[in-house]
């Protein structure tokens, strides 16, 4: 099983610039999550390779059905020390991690994290470990509905 990872990287000088990582050991959760912590890193967009695609039935990505669109939504950003994770799919509604109350809110251009959201990096690495074994929104930690 494996996952890909994608992000966006803040570069005064290439306004292009991004980074990507396919995880395919759990070894490769701690190298993703330490990119992430890099400056100017910011969250990264996470498709699991085991999961089904959607036909684009509303032409989000070109003509109608001509294109497939993952399953799942899934996104991670790692900062202050915390990490952030959002996930939806067709049997979970839009959620972020039930955090730290002292995280403070992530924002970002893509994803916003609101406070008490964060967690432990190590509790972040274990969520998303499971979900590159699993291909399944992961369990071994609690979830707020957006």
């Amino acid at each position: 099983m494996s996952f890909t990872a994608v992000w966006p990287i803040t570069d005064p000088h290439d306004t292009e610039a991004a980074d990507e990582l396919t995880v395919t050991a759990p070894e490769d959760v701690d190298t993703l999550l330490t990119r992430l912590a890099e400056p100017g890193a910011g969250p990264a967009v996470i498709e699991h390779q085991d999961r089904e695609l959607l036909d684009d039935t509303e032409g989000l990505l070109g003509e109608p059905g001509a294109t497939k669109l993952p399953d799942h939504d899934m996104a991670v950003a790692v900062g202050d020390g915390f990490g952030y994770l959002t996930y939806a799919d067709p049997d979970n509604d839009y959620s972020t991690l039930h955090g730290d109350a002292a995280s403070p809110e992530y924002r970002s251009e893509y994803v916003d994290y609101p406070a008490g959201s964060g967690v432990p990096i190590e509790t972040l690495g274990s969520a998303l470990k499971d979900f590159l074994t699993t291909a399944q929104r992961p369990e071994n930690v609690r979830w707020t509905a957006l």
